[in-house]
C-alpha cells in the first residue's frame, strides 16, 4: 500500500516539474528539506512523513508554481477586452481561451468552450487567416508578430476587427497564438481590403 502511494506521489511530482519547469532545489527549499531528500521522494525511494506529504500536496496547488501558459490562460479568460488564445491540434484550429470581453458580445462567442474547433465557425476572414497562420508556420513559432484585419457575423450584424497576434509556448511543447482584437469601422476594414493589408507579418 505504501509503495503504491509512493509511486503515485512520485508520478505527481515528476509531472508537476515537467509542466512547470521548476527545479528540484526550488521545490525542496519550499518544503524545507534538502534537495537530496526531495530527489529520493520524487524517485519513489523514500516515503515522506504525513506532515510532509500534506505540504507536498499544498505545493502542487500553489499558484506560484503554475506554468506560464496557465497564467496566460487565466489572463485571457478574465480580460474585459476582446482577447483570444488559439492553437493548432492536428487538422483543426482549437480555442484555448476566449475573454470575458469577447463572450459579452454574444453570438458564437457566448457559446464557445475551451477545446472547441474554430475553423469553419467564425466566417471566411477568420478561416482564411487561420489557414495563413498555418502556411507561415505561426503555430510552430516561425513568426513572432502578425497583424490581421477581419470580420465576423454577430447578432447585431457584421463586426470588424484589427488584431495583433503573438506566438507563445503552450503546455504541449508547441506554440499558441495570443491575440488582441480591436473593433474598427467598416470604412477601415474596406480600406485594408482595398490596400491588401488584411494579413501582415510584422516580426519574424
Amino acid at each position: 500500500m505504501l509503495q503504491g502511494q509512493g509511486t503515485q506521489l512520485s508520478q505527481l511530482l515528476i509531472a508537476f516539474r515537467r509542466q512547470t519547469g521548476v527545479k528540484q532545489a526550488a521545490i525542496a527549499d519550499s518544503l524545507g528539506i534538502s534537495q537530496a531528500y526531495y530527489s529520493r521522494i520524487e524517485s519513489g525511494a523514500k516515503l515522506p512523513s504525513l506532515q510532509l506529504h500534506g505540504k507536498i500536496l499544498q505545493l502542487l496547488e500553489d499558484s506560484r508554481f503554475q506554468s506560464c501558459f496557465d497564467q496566460w490562460r487565466l489572463a485571457v479568460r478574465t480580460a474585459p477586452t476582446s482577447v483570444s488564445l488559439i492553437r493548432a491540434r492536428g487538422d483543426a484550429i482549437e480555442l484555448v481561451e476566449c475573454s470575458q470581453g469577447f463572450r459579452a458580445q454574444g453570438g458564437i462567442y457566448a457559446m464557445l468552450e475551451s477545446g472547441d474547433r474554430l475553423d469553419g465557425r467564425l466566417g471566411q476572414d477568420a478561416d482564411a487567416h487561420m489557414q495563413r497562420f498555418r502556411e507561415i508556420g505561426a503555430f510552430e513559432g516561425r513568426v513572432r508578430l502578425i497583424e490581421t484585419i477581419w470580420s465576423t457575423k454577430m447578432p447585431s450584424g457584421l463586426r470588424y476587427y484589427q488584431a495583433m497576434s503573438t506566438v507563445i509556448p503552450d503546455d504541449l511543447g508547441g506554440t499558441a497564438l495570443h491575440s488582441h482584437h480591436l473593433a474598427i469601422k467598416k470604412e477601415e476594414y474596406d480600406a485594408a481590403a482595398r490596400d491588401n493589408r488584411m494579413f501582415k507579418i510584422l516580426k519574424r
